[in-house]
């Protein structure tokens, strides 16, 4: 006797994080980096480094120069890992991916979005 067991291959599943990383050298571009994929952060006035799994590379997350020069806060990195707990948590129930995206308010507070991968590109 065989007996087959299949299962929806998306059943139990969530919506990735990730995190969106606009280039500080070339404004016109940017990066999408999965959060699941990110083993090392690392925090400066200027800048939000992080690695990757399996690799020693470095990728500047955050630069100060792409929101006009403000320094970043002492513990953004920290600000990252507790926003990235909310994008978990909605992630849970999204049936769309999200991407975090770090930005100065108006009156110039560092600070992470989550938001549908729809609100950036509504293709």
């Amino acid at each position: 006797m065989v007996l087959m067991i299949t299962a929806d291959p998306l059943e139990g599943t969530m919506a990735d994080v990730w995190v969106l990383s606009p280039s500080h050298s070339e404004p016109e571009k940017s990066r999408l980096i999965r959060s699941d994929a990110i083993t090392y952060l690392s925090t400066s006035a200027e800048e939000l480094v992080a690695a990757r799994v399996g690799s020693d590379d470095t990728v500047v997350l955050v630069h100060r120069a792409t929101q006009g020069g403000r320094d970043l806060p002492e513990d953004f990195h920290l600000a990252y890992l507790a926003k990235l707990a909310v994008a978990r948590g909605r992630a849970r129930v999204s049936e769309e991916d999200l991407v975090l995206l770090a930005d100065t308010d108006d009156n110039g507070a560092w600070d992470w979005s989550v938001l549908p991968v729809s609100e950036l590109w509504p293709g």
